[in-house]
């Protein structure tokens, strides 16, 4: 066992994967979680690891990550999307485009399983611990997203539906977003994603809901509501000075074009713990590993943003012409010289709602400047329309 303590503020994906690497390498690292459980943000909803960005597995990922697969994960290969003519287009692909999962608290969330794991490499977890001042020693700053630059509203429900998934591009139903269909196993999750406007989120569900009805003939059972949200933002630097390493949305870790952004935590928290164990320098790490994908998914979140309806017909087109997509979003991810360009304009463009990111004055031991108050979105005002 190592002399040194390492403290995780969040029991998120980040700070679990901060976590299983330490302990494996011998530290004492002690949790401490705000709920008395992991995955209380989550409501046991259908989310997915993308399985597109990279040539390598996503599960082949997991496993340099030291992750484990004890968890509910099924891959999901050819699916169905639908532009804003409502005509069908297969997604063809030649692997697995994402590996589904479930978020929460309930037996074989993903949540769950990562807890299962810490707990297995001698992780020490306080519950109800709503940290608000960096303890003494090295601490790994994992409290996920303080603003909404995208927001999900939608349900979970049975149904008798064959397993699959669907997508719906329309800006009528998911401004400047998407919304998607996910089913396994007579469970579905039904979502919209909207990046804009988000005062009228429970109509542009409703509107998605009946485009989903128009083109997918499912049954739905026993309907529950659901929200959720992310933050996106380029920070200056994830560390305050020697005190904290930010990790995952704390540390503006997102897919800024879909939101996919469970590789980026996992990523984050797993260069997090390799900065400690190895002494190397946490920035350093992330800006050669994650930050050139964050660049070119800002890109991408331009030129998305610019689209439009009749972007999105040809973006379908394009695809239905395709016998594999991964071709062609692992291009859309790659930081090439025109996505650098592209990338030039959208820092100049793109606005996170979170106005303080980071406070990193040398002096201060606040977890996050002002507690993240700054957003364009109070929490009052957020909880309002999500509930609505």
């Amino acid at each position: 066992m190592k002399d040194e303590t390492i403290h995780i503020i969040g029991a998120g994906p980040a700070g679990l994967a901060a976590a299983i690497n330490l302990a494996k390498a011998g530290y004492e690292t002690i949790v401490h979680e705000k709920h008395d459980d992991v995955g209380n943000r989550f409501n046991n909803d259908f989310q997915g690891i993308e399985n597109w960005s990279s040539k390598e597995d996503a599960i082949t990922f997991l496993k340099k990550l030291g992750i484990q697969i004890n968890f509910f994960c099924a891959p999901y290969q050819n699916g169905t999307f639908f532009g804003p003519n409502l005509k069908g287009v297969e997604i063809k692909a030649s692997r697995p485009l994402f590996y589904l999962i479930e978020r929460g608290s309930g037996m074989g969330a993903f949540d769950q399983g990562l807890k299962a794991q810490a707990l297995a490499a001698g992780v020490q977890f306080k519950w109800n611990d709503d940290v608000q001042k960096l303890p003494g020693g090295k601490t790994i700053v994992s409290t996920g997203p303080k603003a909404a630059d995208v927001i999900a509203k939608g349900i979970i429900f049975k149904t008798s539906h064959e397993d699959g998934y669907y997508g719906f591009l329309d800006d009528h139903v998911a401004p400047k977003g998407y919304a998607y269909l996910l089913i396994n196993d007579e469970k579905a999750t039904f979502a919209t994603c909207i990046f804009e406007d988000f005062r009228n989120s429970l109509n542009y569900f409703e509107r998605a809901l009946a485009m989903m009805q128009k083109t997918v003939d499912i049954d739905i059972q026993e309907a529950v509501p659901f929200g959720g949200y992310g933050n996106f933002f380029l920070p200056e630097a994830r560390r305050k000075t020697d005190k904290a390493l930010y990790v995952g949305e704390s540390a503006g870790f997102q897919d800024a074009l879909w939101g996919f952004g469970i590789r980026y935590a996992l990523l984050s928290g797993y260069l997090a713990a390799k900065s400690i164990i190895d002494g190397e320098d946490y920035d350093q790490l992330t800006n050669q590993y994650i930050l050139p994908s964050q660049k070119a998914s800002l890109a991408n979140r331009l030129v998305f943003d610019r689209l439009g309806n009749w972007g999105y017909k040809r973006m379908l087109r394009r695809v239905n012409r395709s016998d594999d997509v991964i071709g062609i979003l692992q291009n859309y991810h790659h930081l090439s010289f025109s996505r650098k360009f592209l990338f030039w304009l959208a820092k100049r463009w793109y606005h996170t709602r979170l106005i303080d990111k980071q406070c990193m004055h040398v002096n201060c031991n606040c977890i996050w400047c002002r507690c993240g108050k700054n957003g364009d979105t109070s929490k009052a005002e957020f909880d309002r329309i999500m509930i609505a």
